[in-house]
Formats: structure tokens, C-alpha cells, sequence
């Protein structure tokens, strides 16, 4: 009986260690601000806003299994599933210390 109530309480422990580590990573890094819900994130950490193509893509829907849709990461620290770090990522999502750049111009 003292075994099985051990083994239930590190499980329970460590589901809330993983449970912890979620909200944690979850939490806003920014206040509300103006702008769209997404933006860049390139692979040297730099930030920028979105053209209107990238808004209109990111604001389709898509099934899940649409091999199509855009990668969203839940972090900033995440990478992509190229192993680099580029990718969207939710504005209040991204640290207060990175700027956020103007979108890119006509090319």
C-alpha cells in the first residue's frame, strides 16, 4: 500500500511539474498593444510586424491536417520544425525586450 501511494504522488508531482511548465511558457510576455495578433520572428531573434499578404494567410482556415497551414510557435524560444527559429508567433507572446520592426516594403 505505502508503494502505491509513492508511485501515485510523483505522478501526481510531476504531472504538475509539467502542468507548471506549460502556464509558465504560456504566459504573456507583453501588455495589450496595438497591432496585428501575430508577428515574425527571423532565425537571429529579430522581430517584425506582418504585410497584409502574411495577415490574410494567417487569418484563412485551415484543417489540420492541411500540410499548407502556417507553423505557429508557442514560444519564442521554440523552434520550428526545420530546427531553425524562425516562425509566427502571437504578439504577447514575444519578450518585452525585442522591438518589434516594421513589416518589410515592396520588393
Amino acid at each position: 500500500m505505502y508503494v502505491m501511494a509513492t508511485l501515485l504522488g510523483a505522478l501526481l508531482l510531476a504531472f504538475a511539474g509539467v502542468l507548471l511548465r506549460i502556464g509558465f511558457r504560456a504566459r504573456p510576455r507583453r501588455g495589450p498593444e496595438p497591432g496585428f495578433e501575430y508577428v515574425w520572428v527571423d532565425d537571429d531573434g529579430t522581430a517584425r510586424e506582418l504585410d497584409a499578404d502574411e495577415q490574410e494567410y494567417l487569418r484563412t482556415p485551415f484543417q489540420g491536417s492541411d500540410g499548407a497551414r502556417p507553423y505557429i510557435k508557442s514560444h519564442y524560444g521554440a523552434s520550428a520544425p526545420d530546427g531553425l527559429m524562425r516562425g509566427y508567433l502571437r504578439r504577447r507572446q514575444l519578450p518585452r525586450r525585442i522591438p518589434i520592426n516594421p513589416p518589410p516594403g515592396p520588393v
